[in-house]
């Protein structure tokens, strides 16, 4: 009790607002004292304090001796002294709060957001996805890195079709998650930094930051990007939903370019957020379900748009997350003997496509159709 009366007497917000009552109550004492007999009876001599002390000034009294007069000018000053220190110390308060969360140390106050952990070359073509296919909708995207304020700034600026918000610090710490309010996120995208003579391998990190997020929120849904497909069952053990690797779509794109012409020009233009006829996702239309994917496809091709397929989206377990954390011996002969059989392991997204299935497929309940249109 004792501390929190020394933090409260120290606080120039109380210091400014007690220093306002204490002449509010002076002056209306000393002013009845002065004016004896000179105030008309149901006038208010504190009211006659405050609004002079505020230079409001309302006329509905002042003092007539020299007196009263006299000691009205000491309340004004002091009035006018302390209001503008009341006003200072209010926008003092905001400043100090701008200024933190530009340099990332304030708490987010956002739900339904997107966190996006780390930051690398690929990072402002993600946010510029976002903001194009948000169509729009306003979205808030978090941004959890070690920046500084000049950039952040310009990517506010940048971005103003969504709110980009700034939090400073490692995205391993659950300290730094909790700041931008993990626990009210929608999705969480982890992008590590580029491998350099400092960071060998960044995959580490994006490992140990799923774990954390996993722990802190199991049902959270996380994307991992990794540089190296060696850590893929760490990742998926990490309860990772859904991992992206970087060297497999580029390199599929190369050898089309020599082996199949025509291929890599196509997936471009169904891929780019910006192109009328890239990959759309729709909702089915409830009078479809139980029905035939051939009578969706028709329903689709009439409005002019091709259907590709459907997709839900469902809770698989891989085989990697039965699987011990540490690799031992019997861990390797069960992941040997997968392979050997073809079955991969832990790979299983827990969003599943069917991709241009039989025309007597039964559309499910909760499927969603991929379309270009």
């Amino acid at each position: 009790m004792r501390r929190w009366f020394r933090l409260l007497i120290r606080n120039s917000f109380f210091q400014v607002g007690f220093g306002l009552f204490v002449i509010m109550i002076l002056g209306g004492l000393i002013l009845r004292t002065l004016e004896t007999g000179k105030i008309i009876e149901g006038e208010n001599p504190f009211w006659w304090a405050i609004v002079t002390m505020t230079t409001v000034g309302y006329g509905d009294f002042a003092p007539s001796s020299s007196e009263g007069r006299i000691f009205a000018v000491l309340v004004m000053f002091a009035g006018i002294s302390l209001t503008a220190m009341f006003t200072a110390v209010i926008s003092s308060i905001f400043v100090a709060k701008r200024i933190r969360e530009e340099k990332g140390l304030e708490n987010v106050k956002v739900k339904d957001h997107i966190i996006i952990c780390g930051w690398n070359r690929n990072a402002e073509k993600i946010i510029d996805s976002i903001q194009y296919l948000a169509d729009g909708r306003r979205k808030d995207i978090v941004l959890i890195n070690d920046l500084d304020e000049e950039e952040i700034a310009r990517l506010k600026t940048r971005y103003r079709e969504i709110r980009v918000h700034f939090v400073a610090g490692d995205f391993t710490s659950e300290r730094i998650l909790e700041k931008a309010n993990l626990e009210e996120a929608k999705t969480v995208m982890i992008i590590p930094s580029e491998v350099n003579d400092l960071v060998q391998n960044p995959d580490e990190k994006t490992i140990l930051a799923t774990l954390t997020i996993k722990g802190l929120e199991p049902n959270i849904r996380v994307i991992a990007y990794l540089h190296s497909r060696e850590n893929l069952t760490h990742i998926k053990r990490a309860n990772a939903d859904e991992v992206v690797i970087s060297d497999d779509f580029g390199a599929f794109m190369l050898a089309s370019h020599v082996m199949d012409p025509g291929i890599p020009q196509t997936l471009n233009r169904l891929l780019d957020n910006v192109s009328l006829n890239r990959f759309k996702r729709v909702d089915i239309p409830s009078e479809f379900v139980e029905k035939s994917f051939d009578d969706l496809f028709n329903h689709f091709r009439n409005s002019g748009a091709i259907l590709i397929g459907v997709f839900s989206e469902e809770e698989n377990l891989g085989i990697g997350e039965v699987l011990s954390a540490d690799t031992s011996a019997l861990d390797a002969f069960i992941e040997r003997k997968l392979k050997e059989g073809g079955i991969s392991l832990g790979e299983e997204s827990k969003i599943t496509t069917v991709i241009n299935p039989e025309n007597n497929y039964i559309i499910k309940d909760g499927e969603r159709a991929i379309i270009i249109p």
